[in-house]
């Protein structure tokens, strides 16, 4: 389970992704951890990057 303050830390930081806003290095490292072991963070992840991120992952 997610708390609260992670979860409002992870939504600023996709939407901040989602308009081309700065995302720090640290704050992509730590949506990365996450996502790996929580599969509603990475499915979060792939929505606020899109399909043609995710296929350039996949690749």
């Amino acid at each position: 389970m997610i708390s609260t303050a992670t979860r409002i830390r992870i939504k600023n930081i996709l939407n901040r992704l989602e308009s081309n806003q700065l995302v720090t290095l640290e704050e992509r490292i730590f949506l990365n951890k996450l996502s790996n072991v929580s599969p509603l963070v990475s499915e979060w992840v792939a929505s606020a990057l899109g399909a043609e991120a995710s296929s350039i992952d996949n690749e």
